[in-house]
């Protein structure tokens, strides 16, 4: 049976990989911090909202739960590293800064090689657990405060929610590692773990 994939989740979800690029060009077009944050903190809700509509109404397809994931690290992989090329090119990136930014993409980081070696074996995706849900949840304020900081020091707590979002972001890439080369079960023996 065939899916319908046409849907409202599933356009917020592709509006979520258009902002992505669409951030990612304003970043090297030299548009000031505030535009940037504008158009991720908008992608992140579009991240929010397409779960909440597939869920309350019924629109829940496998391929939007693959896209989904998909979409959130074209997101956040694209902004990271365009802000992090942008900052060194501009000689407004330090160390400090870009160890900050590591700490909140270390979920991506760790899941990375992981992910593609799952590709190459064609590896299913796994099911989103709530710590994953969490780490995402976290970047979306982390990001745009450590962007914030190095332009003004009054944002340097977000160092903190970096470490915080390292913890938590490493912790989800195990269970994420640990679910995509687990042996398949049958749905109905899948029981969701406490992350």
């Amino acid at each position: 049976m065939r899916e319908n994939i046409k849907n409202i989740p599933n356009f917020l979800t592709f509006l979520r990989v258009v902002l992505s690029v669409l951030l990612v060009y304003i970043i090297f077009s030299g548009a000031g911090i505030i535009y940037i944050i504008i158009i991720f903190v908008a992608a992140m809700l579009t991240d929010c909202l397409d779960g909440y509509i597939a869920r309350h109404f019924n629109m829940k397809t496998e391929f939007g739960r693959n896209f989904d994931i998909i979409a959130d690290r074209i997101l956040m992989g694209g902004a990271a590293l365009a802000i992090v090329v942008k900052f060194a090119l501009d000689g407004v990136l330090t160390s400090f800064r870009l160890t900050q930014f590591i700490l909140i993409m270390s979920r991506e980081i760790i899941c990375l090689p992981f992910i593609f070696l799952g590709l190459i074996i064609k590896k299913a995706i796994p099911q989103v657990r709530f710590i994953g849900k969490l780490t995402t949840f976290l970047q979306a304020f982390s990001f745009p405060l450590t962007i914030l900081s190095v332009f003004y020091k009054f944002f340097s707590f977000s160092i903190y929610l970096a470490i915080v979002n390292a913890i938590v972001g490493a912790i989800a890439a195990f269970y994420y590692i640990t679910d995509l080369y687990r042996p398949p079960r049958p749905p109905e023996q899948i029981r969701p773990g406490p992350f």
